[in-house]
């Protein structure tokens, strides 16, 4: 056995998970993925590249990024499409489409995944190894009364190593969104 210690610690891990599981089931139920609404379009300002900034060519920048997004208002089993389109001012940009979900963590949070496929072109912006990327972004909004999302929204895009380069970049955002009903 390699860990001992581990083998000590598993009974107890076992019991706190499930004294942890049982305090947390009761808020767990708030908790829903939100069905058919009216569509939205998400505005973002913020920056490209700010994690893992320096690539192999010494790519060391943060440029400024915009972002706009259409989410449909018709889901399937709470999993609706979105397409998207992000600029920054180096140049780059990236068009993309994919899927989203919205989870209402209580009435006014929301928490939204997203998973997409894009097109890359980059301008004098950070090489990200290839044209195809994958887009993975998350974001926590809070809704006003009147509909409107205001939020941060956390996002990476590259190719998965597809290609022999694959640097990757994060992007940070602020964003607001509005219904469009």
């Amino acid at each position: 056995m390699r860990y001992p210690f581990l083998s000590l610690c598993r009974p107890m891990l076992r019991s706190g998970s499930f004294i942890a599981l049982s305090l947390l089931a009761p808020a767990a139920q708030a908790v829903q993925i939100m069905g058919n609404s009216a569509p939205y379009l998400s505005v973002g300002a913020g920056v490209f590249n700010l994690v893992g900034a320096v690539n192999a060519y010494g790519y060391n920048h943060t440029p400024a990024e915009i972002n706009v997004e259409y989410q449909t208002g018709d889901k399937l089993y709470g999993i609706g499409f979105a397409w998207g389109l992000l600029a920054n001012s180096d140049g780059g940009v990236d068009g993309y489409g994919g899927l989203y979900s919205n989870i209402a963590l209580t009435p006014h949070w929301i928490l939204t995944p997203l998973a997409a496929l894009s097109g890359y072109r980059q301008g004098s912006s950070k090489d990200l190894g290839s044209t195809f990327l994958f887009r993975l972004e998350l974001g926590l909004a809070y809704q006003l009364d009147n509909g409107s999302r205001v939020g941060l929204k956390i996002a990476h895009l590259s190719n998965g190593d597809l290609y022999a380069r694959n640097p990757g970049e994060n992007e940070v955002l602020l964003t607001y969104a509005f219904p469009l009903d």
